[in-house]
């Protein structure tokens, strides 16, 4: 899976992510299209239950992309 590809979908044109908040997204960092928001957030909230951030842009974002 490339780092800008929607974890649900082949989509590029990626606007939410999610990281976790503790160590800057080494734990949990995913991202999604826009038709695929509630997917990812309940995919986070099952596979990584500590503090998350999440993050939403007008622009595009990658997996490891800086905070």
């Amino acid at each position: 899976m490339r780092k800008d590809q929607c974890l649900f979908c082949y989509s590029r044109k990626c606007n939410h992510r999610v990281i976790s908040s503790d160590d800057k997204g080494k734990s949990y960092d995913e991202i999604s299209c826009w038709r695929h928001r509630e997917d990812l957030y309940r995919h986070a909230n099952e596979n990584y239950k500590p503090m998350k951030t999440y993050m939403e842009t007008t622009g595009s974002y990658c997996r490891g992309d800086k905070i």
